[in-house]
């Protein structure tokens, strides 16, 4: 039995990892990443999600940006 995830993230390169880790987990079911301004901008994390949810293969994965920037300071 797998578990379904949604992973959400700043895709730079620590992130970019996990999403890889998760994409190819055998005991993970990777629903869908979504991003945040975190390290990068909003815009570069979404596109860093997406290029690395490509990578991986898994165009049956969504990758969709979050908050372009903070909630809070």
């Amino acid at each position: 039995m797998t578990k379904p995830i949604i992973l959400d993230c700043d895709p730079g390169n620590d992130d970019a990892l996990g999403i890889l880790v998760a994409a190819g987990h055998k005991a993970l079911d990777l629903k869908a990443v979504t991003t945040g301004a975190g390290h990068l901008a909003g815009d570069r994390t979404a596109r860093n999600g997406a290029i690395v949810v490509a990578v991986a293969g898994r165009d049956d994965v969504p990758a969709s940006p979050g908050a372009m920037g903070p909630v809070v300071r």
